[in-house]
């Protein structure tokens, strides 16, 4: 109750991703998750919106069952272009979180989530991180190293970005995921079904 009444009296609560104080909060007894839920809709007015449309894609993909090979077909495939940052098993980017049994730990609302509104939430280790210079640039990506010589950020698959640590005037959390959002736009229903079953089944 202390961490919920300091965050409705927070000005920079806006900064941290609705997802990770929902499932902080899931821990807690009623009516904690509930006060957190409206407080998140009052503080940010896309989040019912979300849901809505989250809702709506699930009703959909009830009357198109997903289809595991297809599902990894569409993960490995250039369209959706999953393998590049994210490993499962042995093959795969790092860029992401390995999803090697991702669907023993998150059901599929929070998969369709994760698809479709990657900000909303963060892996520990991967939360996007925002580095300003002293010429006044700014560069956005995730964090893989921060030492007195140079900070290094994942911005791609395949990119980074270096920059000299006497060179960095700040260093503080992002609020957008490296992951491009509207990948449900880019997939048909089918293929969105079909990936969201492949990423259920990827269990010990």
């Amino acid at each position: 109750r202390k961490v919920l009444a300091a965050l409705q009296q927070s000005k920079t609560a806006r900064s941290l991703p609705a997802g990770n104080l929902k499932s902080l909060f899931a821990r807690y007894p009623a009516p904690l998750p509930d006060e957190l839920a409206a407080f998140l809709q009052t503080h940010d007015t896309d989040l019912p919106k979300q849901a809505a449309h989250l809702d709506a894609l699930l009703g959909e993909m009830k009357s198109t069952p997903g289809d595991i090979r297809r599902g990894q077909s569409v993960f490995n495939g250039a369209k959706a272009s999953c393998l590049a940052c994210h490993k499962i098993g042995y093959v795969g980017g790092n860029l992401g979180p390995d999803l090697t049994n991702i669907g023993q730990a998150r059901n599929e609302r929070d998969l369709l989530e994760a698809i479709v509104y990657p900000s909303a939430s963060f892996v520990r280790s991967y939360e996007p991180v925002l580095v300003s210079t002293a010429d006044g640039e700014e560069h956005s990506g995730v964090l893989r190293k921060d030492s007195a010589d140079e900070v290094v950020l994942a911005t791609g698959a395949n990119a980074e970005t270096r920059l000299p640590r006497k060179d960095v005037a700040g260093l503080r959390p992002g609020t957008g995921s490296v992951m491009p959002q509207g990948l449900d736009e880019q997939l048909s229903r089918q293929e969105l079904a079909d990936l969201l079953a492949f990423l259920k089944s990827r269990k010990p």
